[in-house]
């Protein structure tokens, strides 16, 4: 069974990332699969948290859109390269198809068989020189007339004789295969000619004898009328397989990558290859309609437009966050557990209390870690004696005496961006908001020094306002907020006129210091949303 996917959002923040992780390991404590993933880099400070309990990083997820694996139906019919053109027929006939992927003894792509390239191959054949032109085995020539040997040995593998009629008496030559019935009393004859092989026409209730010699005998309960042009269809794929070019695509490959491909192309059925490099089967257009979505929990954020690409192809169970519920819409009820705390692990320490489930020292210690973080150590006004407690609580488990200098040790450790780009700087935890019409995004650094940030101020500017035209922001915010100072320093590009209104200040150089604000969720975005009321 496929593993939930759990995430938070992108641009991951240390409580995006750890209640991903600790949500997965209570659903495996509880004996469900799941994997926490992540949908960004993770941050300095992420990074020192995950070293200091000795927990990997989790898997980098970019899309949760459907894939070819997805798929409830595929189909599984190959062809080999060496069988018979009948049983290509036969397949195309059962399964309603006009083409099939040709494949080799280790099950890998050779090319595509096409019913008219067998229709275009009967038409051209001449039986004369078929099995010298044409490669093909006693076993499809014994298997497509449905023969019986009736005496001597029967060959096997490739024919490398010349097929004859008995007509063409006068001609054999030893070696030859011969087709003949029992009309004529040649059967002794041929064989002392030296023939390779005898086919013999005759009728159901016809006794033939066998002979003393090694020349194996083809009993075949058929006209000769009706055995030679079956004759023609013991011939090997390989025989037609033509190197026209065509398309197959990979077991991993997204639908939604796919679908003018096939929609365009010519081809019917497309060939689906597996990370073995074998082919795994094919698909047909009205496949794409029924796949199976993957089982996805969303932490730390409920919108979309912070959330995984392919969003809508998957089947979202549960969703745990501390945040405002804006556009959610799911086409099935979903177990929402969300709560005005100022951590997502808060609400998470709850469900393993609900389980009878302790966690382990490490996890603890991340759930402790995120808490410390969201909340600012206690100083922004999103945290709640919920989550004091829950910390006092996690750090008793994790082994942290002084969770305050631990702390402190986190949040200095991450707020260190002397290597980061502007363009770094403004997306590491960056998002988009609509307000009444005014679309607009705030990205939000913590720092215990403003100043070294703005020395790059006219690089962020720059990126800022590229930021604006691509996507069609009115402005872009940037918060820098001194973790010691508990403040915010404000760096605006674009129309700044809902900054100025909501804090009531007025922007020096695109820049103003807001004493006091350190929570871009209880403190930027609702002065910025009732400021855009009067615009």
């Amino acid at each position: 069974m496929e593993p939930i996917l759990i995430f938070g959002h992108r641009n991951p923040d240390t409580d995006s990332i750890c209640s991903a992780i600790s949500l997965a390991k209570l659903n495996e404590l509880k004996g469900e699969s799941a994997q926490a993933c992540r949908l960004g880099n993770i941050s300095k400070e992420t990074e020192f948290v995950l070293n200091k309990f000795n927990i990997d990083a989790p898997k980098l997820l970019s899309t949760v859109s459907a894939q070819i694996s997805d798929l409830t139906r595929i189909e599984k019919k190959t062809i080999n390269h060496k069988d018979s053109l009948k049983k290509a027929l036969e397949i195309m006939t059962e399964e309603n198809f006009s083409s099939l992927p040709v494949v080799n003894s280790k099950n890998h792509l050779k090319g595509m068989i096409h019913i008219s390239d067998i229709a275009n191959a009967y038409l051209n054949i001449d039986y004369s020189d078929l099995f010298s032109k044409y490669y093909a085995t006693y076993e499809n020539l014994k298997d497509v007339l449905e023969g019986e040997v009736i005496s001597g040995e029967y060959p096997t593998g490739k024919i490398e004789a010349n097929l004859k009629g008995v007509s063409e008496y006068r001609n054999l030559l030893a070696g030859d295969i011969v087709i003949t019935t029992t009309l004529l009393d040649s059967i002794d004859d041929l064989i002392e000619l030296g023939a390779k092989m005898i086919i013999l026409c005759c009728d159901k209730d016809d006794v033939i004898l066998p002979r003393d010699s090694k020349t194996p005998i083809l009993r075949v309960n058929k006209s000769l009328f009706k055995a030679i042009p079956l004759i023609s269809q013991s011939v090997s794929i390989l025989s037609i397989l033509n190197n026209e070019k065509f398309y197959s695509f990979s077991i991993d490959d997204y639908l939604v990558d796919i679908k003018d491909i096939m929609k365009e192309s010519s081809q019917t059925n497309f060939p689906v290859i597996d990370k073995n490099g074998e082919v795994y089967g094919t698909i047909r257009t009205k496949n794409l309609i029924n796949f199976t979505r993957k089982k996805v929990v969303l932490v730390d954020h409920n919108e979309s437009t912070q959330s995984v690409a392919g969003l809508k192809d998957a089947k979202i169970i549960q969703v745990v966050d501390h945040h405002k519920f804006g556009s959610f819409e799911t086409n099935e009820p979903v177990k929402i557990n969300a709560e005005t705390v100022g951590c997502t692990c808060t609400i998470i320490l709850d469900l393993y209390k609900e389980a009878g489930i302790v966690p382990t020292k490490e996890i603890a210690g991340l759930m402790m870690s995120a808490i410390l973080s969201d909340t600012l150590m206690f100083k922004s006004p999103t945290c709640t004696e919920k989550d004091i407690i829950a910390v006092n609580e996690l750090s008793k488990i994790a082994g942290i005496e002084n969770f305050e200098e631990y702390g402190m040790e986190m949040l200095i450790a991450g707020t260190s961006l002397s290597d980061k780009t502007p363009n770094e700087i403004l997306t590491m935890d960056q998002k988009e908001f609509s307000m009444n019409g005014i679309k607009l995004a705030i990205s939000q650094v913590n720092t215990v020094d403003v100043k070294g940030v703005l020395d790059q101020q006219a690089a962020l500017e720059k990126v800022m306002a590229d930021t604006n035209e691509q996507n069609g922001y009115q402005l872009s915010v940037l918060v820098i907020t001194d973790i010691v100072k508990a403040g915010s320093m404000l760096l605006v590009v674009g129309d700044s006129t809902i900054v100025e209104r909501g804090f009531r200040t007025t922007l020096t150089n695109n820049t103003a210091w807001v004493d006091g604000v350190v929570s871009r969720k209880k403190q930027v975005v609702p002065f910025l949303m009732a400021a855009s009321q009067g615009v």
